[in-house]
């Protein structure tokens, strides 16, 4: 398929690296050339704005940080709006808040564009290993286009209705990302003040009905101090944010993700904001005042 990637981050340029070598015909923008170098050079087309990437794909992928560079990549002149044709889809991947997906959705539908809301579970790697989770909602028929895509990457789809459910189910699984690394990073602090080295406590945890691919994972990254990002502890605090934000709109109390939000700002203020999202762990260990 003739794809086009806007946004070339860490998960753009990974998706634009499996879609080139699965062989579909990939098309490239972000807001600064010299991320699109390592793309170009594998086989991806360049293009000078999102509108011209936009106009020789069947679909057009974004990889954002926010729904404000959404709207700026999509509805600014040269967006992806003025170059999307009739039968192509617009397929944001960004975790953006249900409110803002539907409104977005809606300018798309005033000018009988097709957009879709498509966030996913992972990161690089599991685009590169063809294991990520995508949400994927919107209209029927823009599913479908998306499918070949999406099944080039995944190792499983949810498919939803509405953009608004599948922009609540990232949200839904990112606050219990954070109430888990929270959780870890309490456990592993307690241990520590303890006298319990961190390697054993995972070990405990792992040999428990405890254990999860998470635990340990990033438990063993903590335990190393390595937090090189997958993804940041400042687009942590985003998400959390975007959830309070929904669930005040739905009048829905979430207590434990207030908390968790607080941690993150913190982290923050340590100066761990871009760093990965489990050194919030650093900010709990560090001795209370």
């Amino acid at each position: 398929m003739r794809v086009a990637i806007v946004g070339l981050g860490i998960m753009g340029s990974a998706m634009a690296s499996r879609l080139i070598d699965l062989g579909h015909e990939v098309t490239v923008n972000n807001r600064t050339r010299d991320k699109a170098a390592a793309a170009v050079e594998r086989g991806a087309v360049w293009a000078d704005s999102p509108a011209e990437a936009a106009s020789v794909a069947d679909i057009v992928l974004s990889f954002v940080t926010d729904a404000k560079a959404l709207k700026l990549v999509a509805f600014e002149p040269g967006g992806i709006r003025d170059g999307l044709g009739p039968e192509a889809v617009h397929c944001d991947m960004s975790t953006i808040s249900p409110v803002d997906a539907l409104e977005i959705e809606r300018r798309y539908v005033v000018d009988g564009l097709a957009y879709v809301q498509a966030p996913v579970l992972g990161s690089w790697r599991q685009i590169l290993e063809g294991s990520l989770l995508i949400f994927g909602g919107g209209a029927t028929d823009s599913l479908d286009r998306c499918a070949p895509v999406w099944e080039s990457c995944a190792k499983k789809i949810w498919r939803f209705d509405t953009v608004e459910q599948s922009a609540a189910a990232k949200l839904s699984c990112n606050i219990l990302i954070g109430q888990m690394i929270v959780g870890l990073g309490q456990t592993l602090a307690m241990a520590d003040a303890g006298g319990v080295d961190a390697h054993t406590m995972l070990d405990i945890i792992a040999s428990s009905n405890l254990a999860s691919p998470m635990y340990a994972s990033k438990g063993k990254t903590i335990a190393e101090g390595n937090f090189k990002p997958n993804f940041i502890v400042r687009n942590m605090l985003k998400d959390l944010r975007l959830a309070s934000d929904y669930a005040i709109d739905k009048t829905l109390s979430l207590p434990s993700n207030a908390a968790n939000r607080e941690l993150f700002i913190r982290a923050i203020a340590d100066g761990f904001g871009d760093e990965d999202y489990s050194a919030v762990v650093k900010t709990m260990m560090q001795p209370s005042e």
